[in-house]
């Protein structure tokens, strides 16, 4: 196991969690007010666990009060940026349970703070000029593209698994439903394209791009779960469930492969 396992497994579903959470900001979840509460608690609790994997890192939760206190440290920017976002689902969560609904404005800042956790979990690494497959652009590419993508197939997902049974699902509107799909394809399409080129960054700098070559064909399989499903060629389950396991695969294959790097 990598040393760096704890912070794979923060950005990892620290990064899931936001990424669904931005995406459903623009596609709000089409499903009973019932159940919507759950889809936010969700989006919680991958943050939640993914953040344990910062005072993990450091070895003992005393040194990240320490590392609190350090406004400049990465480390103290993204637990920030965690903890702005973590309040924001908190607040949805129990609107959404125990008044039927959150304000569309608290989406949207929680979007906010989404995207801007997304960016911090990249520059923590772009500002790391020791290791060179790490300081690149093209790791703010690999982190943010990777969270739109397995965030935009997870919250697919959660829409389905959380619309079903007893008459509790909405209709969608056909427009939602394609401008969704469209969306998603264009998200992991975006995602392939920057496992692409962190394969051609890692092998510029002497490094295997196997992983990413991997990574990338797995997300290819991913957009084509979607398509698949828009022809009538795979049903709606299967691709649901097809989507959002290629993708998180793809992205979690790539980022340990990433992080592997300063370790070699």
């Amino acid at each position: 196991m990598i040393s760096e396992f704890p912070l794979f497994c923060f950005t990892t579903l620290a990064g899931l969690g936001a990424g669904a959470y931005a995406v459903n900001a623009v596609f709000p979840m089409a499903k009973s007010s019932k159940r919507a509460w759950l889809f936010p608690f969700a989006c919680m609790i991958l943050l939640a666990i993914g953040l344990l994997g910062l005072p993990m890192h450091l070895g003992r939760p005393e040194r990240m009060l320490i590392a609190l206190t350090q406004p400049s440290a990465m480390i103290a920017q993204e637990a920030y940026w965690s903890i702005a976002l973590g309040i924001v689902l908190l607040v949805d969560t129990l609107l959404v349970k125990f008044k039927g609904r959150a304000p569309r404005a608290l989406s949207i800042v929680g979007a906010v703070f989404a995207l801007v956790l997304m960016f911090v979990m990249g520059n923590a690494y772009f500002v790391s000029l020791a290791i060179p497959a790490w300081a690149s652009w093209a790791t703010f590419l690999l982190f943010v593209c990777g969270d739109f993508a397995m965030g935009a197939a997870l919250a697919f997902l959660l829409d389905n698994v959380l619309s079903e049974g007893k008459g509790e699902k909405e209709a969608d509107t056909a427009s939602r439903q394609t401008m969704f799909s469209n969306a998603r394809i264009v998200l992991a399409a975006l995602a392939l394209v920057s496992l692409a080129i962190e394969a051609v960054h890692f092998s510029n700098v002497g490094l295997s791009f196997a992983p990413f070559a991997a990574s990338a064909v797995i997300a290819a399989a991913g957009i084509g779960a979607i398509v698949a499903a828009r022809m009538g060629k795979l049903t709606g389950k299967a691709a649901v469930w097809a989507e959002f396991v290629c993708l998180f695969a793809a992205v979690a294959i790539a980022r340990y492969a990433f992080y592997a790097a300063c370790v070699l």
